[in-house]
């Protein structure tokens, strides 16, 4: 019986260390500070549970679907205009903590924070 006990209490152990050492949620808003003279203000996205995205202030881009797929994230949307098109951005996650999410693409990378 008590090595029952033990057994269970390291189990208990065991899956605490691996909860803490998981990633934070991407789920959220993120948005680029606006620049300096900025008519736009902040600019980002808010990534939702069920795989929408809102877009924050991305002008002619409207972003519409996201998901994740390893290290990768991946915005599906259209362009607004004459000519409407469909996309897909596919982004390396280079990090994520619970303030911070920076992507990157072809050496390229935006830092966003979240609001």
């Amino acid at each position: 019986m008590k090595k029952n006990l033990i057994i269970i209490a390291l189990c208990g152990l065991m899956g605490l260390a691996f909860a803490s050492c998981s990633r934070p949620s991407i789920v959220g808003t993120w948005v680029e500070p606006a620049a300096e003279g900025s008519l736009l203000g902040e600019v980002g996205f808010t990534l939702l549970e069920n795989g929408e995205v809102v877009s924050i202030n991305t002008g002619f881009r409207e972003y519409k679907t996201w998901e994740k797929v390893g290290d990768k994230l991946i915005l599906n949307g259209v362009t607004s205009g004459s000519n409407p098109t469909s996309f897909a951005d596919t982004n390396n996650i280079i990090s994520l903590d619970e303030t911070q999410l920076v992507i990157g693409q072809d050496g390229y990378t935006v830092t966003y924070q979240r609001k």
